[in-house]
């Protein structure tokens, strides 16, 4: 077995719902950088990646996989290895409908139990309700070394046998590094990758958010999620 080391929750410019300067590519130089071997562009709402993106990538020895951090019923599901079709769910019934006819995709829950701001649209109950249909939970960067929001999601996903994957959920690009996973498979193949995931083999690698670093970025990203609204509002 190999060991890759894979980042699967990502933003970049491309997003339609965040404020952020970096761009794909900036994402892609920057995961060359930390030596990551896979990635995947998870936008909200949009699938950015391109057979420009991923040629790009791949010229970098990195493998990039299509992406996306959809809102159903108002919760956020991130779907990897997904089609243009994951742009248009709505509902978790949409989503069972998916996962049955895409069963190379990965689908995993990212920070389930967050508190505010991402509390809004965090699954919650709704993991609950739909457990079914999640090949893993996130470990989400976003925590501290005393306000560990990670502890429920661990909890959920020992509880119901799942793995857990470590993202960054990286909207800056020098936190990239902060929380990634490693996984154990044959070959860097989409194939391979994702089911080694679903079967948990995989380790994550995290450390802790400065409190005072973590409540600044939230300020920030809260601040420029405005400022994209207000201006969309004035020049929609």
């Amino acid at each position: 077995m190999n060991r890759y080391k894979i980042q699967f929750h990502c933003h970049s410019g491309s997003d339609p719902d965040d404020f952020i300067f970096h761009s794909d590519k900036d994402v892609i130089d920057k995961a060359v950088h930390y030596n990551y071997d896979v990635l995947a562009l998870t936008c909200h709402n949009k699938i950015v990646h391109t057979q420009e993106l991923a040629e790009y990538a791949k010229k970098k020895g990195l493998l990039l996989i299509p992406g996306i951090e959809k809102t159903i019923e108002g919760k956020h599901v991130v779907i990897i290895n997904a089609s243009k079709e994951a742009e248009f769910l709505q509902t978790f019934e949409d989503l069972e409908f998916y996962k049955k006819n895409h069963i190379d995709s990965l689908i995993f829950a990212p920070h389930p139990y967050h508190p505010l701001p991402v509390g809004l649209v965090s699954l919650r109950h709704k993991l609950d309700e739909n457990i079914h249909l999640f090949d893993a939970i996130e470990w989400s960067s976003f925590y501290t070394k005393h306000f560990k929001f990670n502890n429920k999601a661990k909890k959920k996903a020992e509880e119901m046998k799942l793995p857990m994957l470590g993202t960054s959920d990286n909207h800056v690009l020098r936190y990239l590094n902060y929380t990634y996973s490693v996984v154990k498979a044959p070959q860097k193949t989409t194939h391979d990758i994702l089911n080694a995931v679903k079967k948990g083999n995989l380790e994550i690698s995290t450390k802790p958010m400065n409190a005072i670093l973590l409540i600044g970025m939230t300020g920030r990203l809260m601040f420029l999620e405005y400022i994209k609204k207000l201006y969309k509002f004035i020049f929609k």
